[in-house]
């Protein structure tokens, strides 16, 4: 096993030595297209997380909601990556490792929302719900099955194997730290009381899985953060002297000069790309499963996802361990050293609460994870054998995780989840101009004084493969009068995007 993962240790670092100015060069291309959004928005983002979903002919909701949509990806991010993963970075790249994984967060705003406003554009009617993600990007707008195929199988190995596998040993961690006994007796039980609870769930769908999110992602977060900023106040003396070593390790001349600079840029990068999957292909299927009006309102609320996951929820994992204070870069990492800091600060009692939240945002990632995988099952084939396959194999993977030591998981994840990313990337690249006309088409309705709505007729006859968005997908002449008269908007006029 040791073996197995020092090659996948090295492959990693090979694949994300060219990765990380990619992913930087990317998110400033994005940015510069779309003008800023990711900071030029931010009071839109905020309104549109809280516009209902869109009714049928019957008053029914259609799909899930934007708030349900977010939820659903706000489940995938925030989890391992937050805890584990931040104090991992913090223990081996140091905490200069934290202004990275924030450069990242705010280039990768654009990147979110160009991945999630294309994803709604191309979605695809399945019954009463929508889907979409990359598979069906690649093949509706670059007219490529086959990358589709591809993109696929990668997220089918990546989120509903390596992913959901790391998601769910994260759990058991967070169990076996707060009962303080490493017995093969409490990995059994826990994997035991996960994959019941993962069953139960993933039988009920999408909308089951959206509500569960919605219902738990928020409260476990906000919990989150308030006991971070608990145990912020207790060290709140060292507080100046963290965002010291913040930014004077990331541009230390002692860390160049030890070579620890790479080192540093390589685990802020990849931590925070693996917390906020901004550009890595995941978020994109949750954002097209929402029904809103126009697809750049899904776009700014998957950016105002990267900031949540990473500016608020990795930053109090950074300031958690770096004001405890701990011995970084020996052996302890990961769960173990995010626990060791909590109760440091706070005493056991704040471990206890450590770990029953980083069980619930695991367990919602291993969700999240069951969706992804869930959806691209449903691009390769229709046959509902295999999909009962599917759900049968992640369920037992999802026991496996629980067992396993998480060394080769971590390091497997470091392998995957790039190349999922550079497929995704480079297909942004090319699109990145529909999301920019997306924006200004929002903006001018906006600017009329309208509530903004999309459909084919507005957009350029160029454009081929949208299917979702005929008139009678948008929202009905009633409930855009309805939202207009609650957000004190002018009535309608008609506006013909140019």
């Amino acid at each position: 096993m040791d073996a197995v993962n020092t090659f996948l240790v090295d492959a990693g670092e090979a694949i994300w030595v060219p990765m990380i100015p990619i992913v930087l060069v990317a998110g400033l291309v994005f940015t510069v297209m779309t003008r800023g959004v990711q900071i030029t928005m931010l009071p839109a983002m905020f309104r549109t997380l809280l516009d209902p979903p869109l009714k049928d002919a019957d008053g029914e909701d259609r799909s899930v909601s934007t708030l349900a949509a977010f939820s659903i990806s706000a489940a995938g991010r925030i989890g391992t990556a937050n805890i584990a993963g931040v104090s991992t970075a913090v223990a081996m790249g140091g905490a200069g490792a934290v202004f990275w994984m924030w450069l990242i967060a705010l280039v990768g705003g654009a990147t979110a929302f160009v991945e999630s406003t294309i994803a709604q554009l191309y979605k695809v009617r399945d019954g009463d719900s929508y889907r979409g993600g990359g598979a069906v990007i690649y093949e509706k707008a670059l007219n490529s099955r086959v990358g589709g195929m591809v993109f696929a199988v990668m997220v089918l190995v990546c989120a509903g194997i390596s992913f959901n596998m790391l998601q769910a040993n994260t759990v058991s961690q967070a169990v076996v730290q707060a009962v303080g006994d490493e017995g093969t007796w409490v990995k059994w039980v826990t994997a035991g009381v996960v994959t019941l609870l993962t069953g139960a769930v993933v039988l009920g769908g999408v909308r089951r899985i959206g509500r569960v999110a919605e219902t738990l992602v928020p409260f476990m977060a906000g919990a989150y953060v308030l006991l971070g900023l608990a145990i912020v106040v207790v060290n709140f003396e060292q507080i100046p002297a963290v965002f010291t070593e913040i930014i004077g390790q990331a541009f230390g001349f002692r860390e160049i000069v030890a070579g620890a600079f790479g080192t540093m840029v390589m685990q802020g990068v990849k931590r925070a790309m693996f917390s906020n999957e901004a550009g890595m292909g995941l978020s994109g299927h949750a954002a097209a499963s929402a029904s809103v009006s126009h697809p750049v309102k899904q776009g700014f609320a998957q950016t105002l996802g990267v900031y949540l996951d990473t500016l608020i929820v990795c930053s109090i994992t950074a300031f958690i361990v770096l004001s405890a204070n701990p011995t970084l870069g020996g052996q302890t990492a990961g769960v173990e050293l995010a626990y060791e800091s909590v109760t440091t600060a706070i005493g056991q009692w704040g471990g206890l609460a450590l770990a029953a939240i980083l069980f619930v945002l695991a367990f919602t990632s291993v969700l999240a994870d069951f969706y992804y995988g869930e959806s691209n099952i449903h691009y390769l084939t229709r046959n509902t054998t295999l999909h009962t396959v599917f759900k049968v194999i992640f369920v037992a993977l999802t026991f496996a995780g629980c067992i396993i030591e998480p060394k080769v998981l971590w390091s497997l994840a470091d392998v995957l989840f790039p190349l999922l990313a550079l497929l995704t990337i480079g297909s942004l690249l090319l699109l990145v101009p529909k999301a920019s006309w997306l924006l200004k088409d929002y903006r001018r309705q906006l600017k009329e004084g309208v509530e903004p709505t999309f459909t084919v007729d507005r957009m350029p006859t160029s454009w081929k493969g949208v299917t979702a968005w005929e008139p009678e997908d948008a929202m009905d002449h009633a409930d855009a009068v309805e939202y207009r008269r609650e957000h004190g908007l002018a009535p309608a006029r008609d506006s013909v995007a140019d």
